[in-house]
């Protein structure tokens, strides 16, 4: 098995991506030979990336053993694609929405159902699998004591959750907000009873998506009821009514009710600890393996044959943005 070496921005693992990323690195850790290295800065007694490129050459004959490099920072993808040029690369998608053209020689791994749906309708020629994200769970749902009503963190959360719903809550129940980094968040998770979790304005702000949310099925996993967005790749595991509530439903009025029934009477219920068997690092290092033994067929087989797909995007594209154009068009006219 060929060794991969995991390109990172800088060595800030506090932020979502990287974390999440970081899990994915450890789950292939346990069967291949990693490395870490960074490209945002030089970080001394750490690899660089461009130090390692001047060591492997873009895809020469015989690269049987040569690293493959796996990026997943979406901004940065069209820089890391034109620094690594032919060489094998992997691109994990966190999330959706950058403006990317991802040539079909780069295989996709989708860390949600949403993204990969995403990538499959713009990259239709790229391999594309889901590798679901690593979550920490608990094993059961033991009694202990939530001192805490309803748990937020201020990082991605709404300006109507921070400005109008928790006030509000504050004045009738224990609220805690997070602000920062928090190094054992399931320590707080195991202390509340509520979670609340809007992400949909961060994304909008952003201009990407919600590419897999792990803190509400984090929140789940150890036992709280939790109050969400379902925007993006939330939608992948969250169902409203069954195993959540949703969040910013029709007024301040209906939130404040639901989330304070919520806190008086546990409900909905979070699901049982198999539920999230998909999300454990035993099962995420199976389908791993797989994958990227699939992908490196994938490999010798691209460097002796072309891609000969026709690019359905450079097609159709042109009468696609006309037809957006006109609808445009039609629901001005209809305004006015």
């Amino acid at each position: 098995m060929r060794p991969l070496i995991f390109l990172f921005p800088h060595n800030r693992m506090d932020v979502g991506g990287n974390s999440a990323q970081v899990r994915i690195m450890e789950a292939c850790r346990r069967y291949r030979q990693i490395t870490v290295a960074y490209y945002g800065s030089r970080i001394a007694g750490q690899a660089w990336m461009d130090d390692l490129l001047a060591m492997y050459p873009e895809r020469p004959s015989g690269t049987a053993d040569a690293p493959i490099f796996v990026i997943h920072w979406g901004p940065d993808i069209p820089m890391l694609l034109e620094a690594l040029g032919r060489r094998d690369v992997i691109y994990v998608a966190h999330s959706t929405g950058w403006g990317l053209a991802i040539p079909p020689t780069v295989p996709i791994l989708s860390v949600s159902q949403h993204t990969m749906a995403y990538w499959g309708r713009y990259a239709p020629n790229c391999y594309i699998a889901h590798v679901p994200n690593v979550v920490e769970t608990q094993i059961g749902f033991e009694p202990v004591v939530r001192d805490i009503d309803v748990l937020v963190q201020v990082r991605k959360s709404s300006r109507y959750l921070l400005d109008r719903l928790v006030p509000a809550l504050a004045l009738q129940c224990r609220v805690t907000l997070l602000d920062g980094w928090v190094e054992d968040l399931s320590g707080w998770f195991r202390r509340s009873k509520v979670y609340l979790y809007d992400s949909l304005e961060h994304w909008i702000k952003v201009g990407a998506t919600e590419g897999f949310g792990l803190p509400p099925l984090e929140a789940m996993s150890q036992g709280c009821v939790v109050f969400s967005s379902i925007n993006d790749a939330l939608a992948d595991y969250l169902d409203p009514g069954f195993n959540c509530r949703k969040i910013r439903v029709h007024s301040l009025a209906w939130d404040l009710a639901a989330i304070l029934q919520a806190v008086e009477d546990g409900t909905p219920s979070p699901p049982q600890s198999e539920w999230f068997q998909d999300y454990t690092m035993a099962r995420a290092t199976a389908r791993l393996r797989v994958v990227l033994e699939d992908v490196e067929r994938f490999f010798a087989f691209t460097r002796q044959n072309s891609a000969d797909i026709e690019d359905l995007w450079a097609v159709y594209s042109p009468g696609v943005l006309q037809r957006v154009s006109r609808a445009v068009r039609i629901l001005k006219g209809r305004r006015v």
